[in-house]
């Protein structure tokens, strides 16, 4: 969530470098797929943080802009360095976006205002066509949100829209999702408050979650404390493991896209930071299911 400036050089495509990937608790098995891309210098600026698609296209975000680029061959269409608008950096003092979310040719953004206390927790809408923000944005409930909007997740079958605290505990009842109606997101007028239709509690605290997508009925959470991901079913509740993710020690995990791009391009598409030595390399990273 808390990505650091990174120093290098140019995009590289790479292929499948060595790791271990942990036995999921459930009855699938999902294992990184051959290829994943590989960023350095402002290539990972922009892209460090989230990641959505609409199946054609990535699109990312970084502290140092958004980028839309092809999943084919990572062939960047449209990008912009300032994606956060003066009239909310100037009214809100928001400078960080997280875990982005595609719907219907908009790029949801979750933005926070880190450096004023995390007081103004917002979501945004982009135009995915050239990432220009659209003057749309909506304020989330400070009580439901505290410490942050690190990822906005999107169900577009079910209609709803999801965030989660970013510290969960559940003695203080910060271990839930937060449930609201996408169409009061698409909707509702610039500077309006987000109505909340419902929280579910979590089966088990998952704190530092830095993105989330739903698949097939459930929610798959990238979650930095252990490098793992986890399903969420968003109706009860219920959290369950999946696997862990292909990170050496002290590498951070980001945003998460869900897409089925068939055996060899993977379901789940995860953003995450090298460390030691690779710590100025992004990675983004693909997972397939089997079983």
């Amino acid at each position: 969530m808390k990505l650091c400036s990174r120093l290098g050089g140019c995009l590289v495509a790479v292929g499948l470098a060595a790791g271990v990937t942990a036995t999921p608790a459930s009855a699938a098995t999902w294992t990184r797929t051959a290829q994943y891309y590989r960023w350095t210098g402002m290539n990972a600026l922009e892209r460090g943080q989230g990641v959505a698609t609409d199946g054609t296209y990535f699109y990312y975000a970084g502290p140092g802009g958004m980028v839309k680029a092809t999943i084919s061959n990572d062939s960047e269409v449209a990008s912009t360095r300032f994606p956060i608008p003066s009239s909310l950096s100037g009214t809100y003092q928001s400078d960080h976006i997280g875990d982005v979310e595609y719907y219907g040719g908009y790029v949801i953004a979750p933005i926070e205002d880190g450096g004023n206390g995390y007081q103004h927790p917002l979501l945004a809408l982009y135009n995915a066509s050239d990432l220009s923000y659209t003057g749309r944005y909506v304020q989330l409930p400070l009580e439901q949100m505290p410490g942050g909007v690190p990822w906005v997740a999107v169900d577009a079958t079910a209609g709803l829209v999801y965030t989660a605290p970013w510290t969960q505990d559940a003695a203080q009842g910060t271990n839930k999702l937060v449930v609201y109606r996408l169409n009061d997101l698409l909707t509702l007028p610039a500077g309006a408050t987000l109505p909340v239709v419902n929280t579910v509690p979590l089966s088990q605290p998952l704190s530092r979650i830095q993105g989330a997508a739903a698949w097939e009925g459930k929610l798959y959470a990238s979650v930095d404390t252990d490098k793992s991901v986890y399903t969420i079913d968003p109706a009860s509740g219920q959290v369950a493991y999946e696997f862990h993710q292909d990170t050496e020690a002290g590498d951070e995990v980001e945003g998460i896209a869900a897409w089925d791009l068939g055996p060899t391009g993977g379901q789940l598409h995860i953003v995450h930071v090298g460390s030691g030595l690779k710590r100025i390399f992004l990675y983004l990273q693909h997972y397939a299911k089997t079983g």
